[in-house]
């Protein structure tokens, strides 16, 4: 396979532009002449625009945006650009639209007209942050219900890849939450909101019965790829949940052995009983299983090793730390061990950087998902991902 980075490979700011407008276009072409911005690609096709944002190298810094150029795909652009730690900075050019005010990300810089020195100031400035666009907390029990019952919760989906080929695995099904006042909410605004309210089944139905729909209409199944799906705890010991998602898997026709159950744990477990006949079960219908998020704040992860997990998924954060953390790289270098000896696979959350890629290859996980992969994606944006990523494959 060809090599992906360079030890020690930086990425500088890369530039995309969607506009058609003379007027703009000179002018960022003179005034990333005057500064010397040389990753600059201008674009008229929102399409071209989707697959660049997906993920891939290097990634995309700044979009600089004419909403009209972007058609029926301005959702999906948005989405990608949607309030991400390592996320897009998003510059709209123009006059702010109105109408495309509630999905507008918390990124968005607006320039509402040329002058001398804006593309410098907006490629300097930091990233805007409205608490508008980033608080859950005006969201009530009525809200949440009716988010459930109308269609406001979508998923998208994050590849996870082979470390050391770099092959597509897997798709995680992640949910988003379409406020129709607030915009496009993350999980951390919502999710802990909705478990608290007693509505984890339900909401799992919601988010899995969309990636179910997604496949069955044959916009998933064409990659050759699998599934993983978030089950909280307190939904994996619901029995008529295991006898649920198989009756839906069948009539998606989704092979079980393609999809992974991952175990979201919010709370201690306490019924280790019920969690391993779950689990059993789980297995011998032909589920895969993983335990999510593994880090330090974890409780009981060395009870669940021997439960008939096939993965674990090492935290996002102790990923990211674990360059500069003592603490985390004893508790990868651990954890690691012990997967091992429990025949699991190990997976890397949060992997941003070719450092980290690197670093996780050589502490010996197995697969890697994070932005220097993929951002998670809308359904139509996983197409021109897995084209992009797999044209540097050797196959």
């Amino acid at each position: 396979m060809t090599e992906f980075f360079s030890p020690g490979q930086k990425f500088p700011r890369n530039v995309v532009i969607l506009g058609n407008d003379p007027l703009w276009l000179d002018d960022i072409h003179r005034q990333a002449d005057e500064i010397g911005l040389t990753q600059l690609h201008i674009t008229s096709n929102p399409e071209e625009v989707l697959a660049r944002l997906s993920g891939g190298f290097p990634p995309v810094s700044h979009l600089l945006l004419q909403p009209r150029c972007a058609g029926n795909l301005l959702p999906e652009v948005l989405d990608l650009t949607i309030g991400q730690s390592s996320g897009v900075t998003l510059v709209l050019l123009g006059e702010q639209d109105p109408q495309h005010a509630p999905r507008m990300p918390h990124a968005a810089v607006f320039v509402p007209h040329p002058t001398p020195d804006w593309l410098a100031d907006v490629l300097e400035q930091p990233r805007p942050i409205s608490s508008k666009h980033t608080s859950g907390d005006s969201l009530n029990q009525t809200d949440l219900n009716y988010a459930l019952d109308s269609s406001m919760i979508s998923a998208r989906y994050q590849p996870v890849v082979r470390l050391d080929t770099g092959v597509p695995i897997y798709l995680e099904v992640l949910a988003r939450l379409e406020h129709p006042t607030l915009g496009m909410l993350l999980p951390d605004l919502f999710v802990p909101k909705i478990e608290n309210a007693g509505l984890a089944w339900p909401f799992t139905q919601a988010v899995v019965t969309r990636a179910f729909t997604d496949w069955s209409e044959g916009r998933l199944g064409s990659f050759g790829l699998g599934l993983a799906l978030n089950f909280p705890l307190d939904v994996l010991l619901i029995p008529e949940a295991l006898t649920w998602l198989e009756q839906r898997r069948r009539e998606a026709g989704l092979p079980a052995e393609r999809i992974s159950i991952e175990l979201t744990e919010s709370r201690p477990v306490s019924e280790l009983g019920r969690l391993r006949h779950a689990t059993t079960t789980l297995r011998g219908m032909g589920y895969q299983l993983a335990i999510d998020d593994v880090g330090p704040d974890l409780r009981d992860h060395n009870a669940l090793l021997d439960m008939h997990f096939t993965a674990i998924k090492l935290d996002k954060n102790l990923v990211r730390e674990s360059p500069d953390s003592v603490i985390a790289n004893e508790f990868l270098a651990k954890t690691i061990a012990s997967a091992r000896a429990a025949n699991l696979l190990i997976v890397a959350e949060g992997v941003e950087d070719a450092d980290i890629w690197r670093r996780m290859l050589r502490l010996g996980v197995d697969q890697a998902q994070g932005f220097l992969i993929a951002r998670p994606l809308p359904v139509s944006a996983i197409a021109p991902w897995h084209k992009n990523w797999c044209a540097r494959l050797d196959y």
